[in-house]
């Protein structure tokens, strides 16, 4: 397996080193790059491609967005975390950094103990290791093509499936929906926790639909939009409630589409799925679709690569034969509509 690259870029020394504590004691293998500056960021990542870039929301000339822009065009497949100080850390900044593209944020410790601030960053680079070594063996397996699947079918559900430059996706679909849309929408978007409800009320407010966080044994229905909470895997079952439930993340994550996906393979009331996957690293999704094609009158839209901020999980979907369309990021909402409202 290939080397790992970390790009530390922090203007604070005692972060630095933390940072750089956290990740040679997961793999002392791990090749570790610190800069202070942003055109020091830029002439590493002209070099060189990075599987994880830490940015502060200080680093300057150029700023963070501008460098979450520039490292996503050389090098898309990087996790990008961006990080601030508490005093700076607020869910707009978040939020917006997490539109453009960065994978996750977190705000800097600041315990007394030095020990604790260690701790909460080793946990946070341990995870994003983890989700780098095994993004790097789903890179190496050969997805088998599927042969092409039927393309008519009267959708009672659509499923939603995002990462990696999701929550503008996400808003530019939900934005343009008409407020009458005649079925309930479930959305997994990997997003951390803690953003979930601010991302919640951000498309709600964008949206004619009702945009809410799902809430446990809640019945769907048409017009709402559920978003899996944070932390929590997202099913539905014979009676069209939804379960959420904590048990273990699927490929490191949780919430999974592929949980989704199959609870709804596996006990929706109705028959027919219009499934879309959006911009996003990994392949989750996947599997669910290959249940959904199995067992329900499945239809999937995947996002084009040349709109996705990263193009992995809809490639998934693509390379698999599982994809039935394959639209820019402005189209796919008037085919969900042209598909679903047709067939009420």
């Amino acid at each position: 397996m290939e080397k790992i690259r970390v790009l530390i870029a922090d203007k604070s020394s005692v972060y630095t080193k933390m940072f750089t504590r956290a990740v040679t004691e997961a793999d002392k293998n791990i090749s570790v790059s610190c800069v202070s500056d942003g055109d020091e960021v830029l002439g590493l990542i002209n070099n060189k491609n990075y599987n994880i870039i830490v940015i502060d929301a200080e680093i300057s000339d150029p700023g963070l967005t501008e460098i979450i822009n520039i490292v996503l065009m050389k090098n898309p497949l990087a996790y990008i975390l961006a990080i601030a100080r508490p005093s700076a850390a607020n869910s707009d900044l978040f939020q917006d950094v997490l539109s453009k593209g960065a994978t996750e944020c977190m705000t800097k410790p600041i315990y007394d103990s030095y020990a604790d601030n260690l701790d909460i960053i080793k946990q946070k680079m341990n995870y994003l290791i983890t989700k780098t070594m095994q993004k790097n063996r789903e890179e190496n397996e050969i997805i088998p093509k599927k042969p092409p699947v039927k393309n008519i079918i009267c959708p009672e559900i659509v499923l939603i499936a995002a990462s990696t430059g999701g929550p503008l996706a996400l808003n530019r679909i939900l934005s343009n929906l008409r407020s009458d849309f005649p079925l309930p929408i479930l959305i997994v978007q990997h997003i951390p926790s803690y953003f979930t409800e601010t991302l919640a009320v951000h498309l709600d407010n964008k949206s004619g639909l009702k945009v809410k966080i799902a809430q446990d044994r809640e019945t769907v229905k048409a017009g709402n939009v559920y978003l899996a909470p944070g932390g929590m895997h997202m099913k539905l079952n014979s009676k069209n409630n939804i379960k959420l439930d904590d048990s273990p993340p699927i490929g490191g994550l949780r919430p999974a589409a592929d949980v989704l996906f199959e609870s709804v393979a596996k006990s929706f009331s109705g028959r027919g799925v219009l499934a879309v996957i959006l911009t996003g690293m990994g392949s989750d999704g996947r599997k669910g679709l290959l249940s959904l094609k199995a067992k329900r009158d499945c239809y999937c839209i995947a996002q084009s690569e040349e709109t996705c901020v990263v193009y992995g999980m809809p490639r998934c979907a693509v390379e698999s034969g599982l994809a039935d369309k394959i639209l820019d990021l402005d189209k796919i909402y008037r085919e969900i509509e042209s598909i679903c409202y047709t067939q009420v």
